[in-house]
């Protein structure tokens, strides 16, 4: 059986804001350096992360 959890759009601008403090740099700093693949260790999770709120969100690109 499959379950749905449903998150609100605060939930999930909230815990983007999280990911971005615990790897201290801005959204565009680090979509900057995925794009040039110069991520290292917890910053390519944090940028998996970050890209599944994107999408659940409905942005093409994050803000703030």
């Amino acid at each position: 059986m499959t379950r749905l959890t449903e998150v609100s759009r605060e939930d999930l601008q909230a815990r983007r804001q999280a990911i971005l403090e615990r790897v201290g740099t801005s959204y565009e700093d680090l979509k900057a350096r995925a794009e040039g693949r110069s991520l290292v260790g917890d910053e390519w999770s944090a940028w998996d992360e970050l890209r599944e709120i994107e999408f659940l969100l409905g942005d093409d690109e994050a803000t703030g």
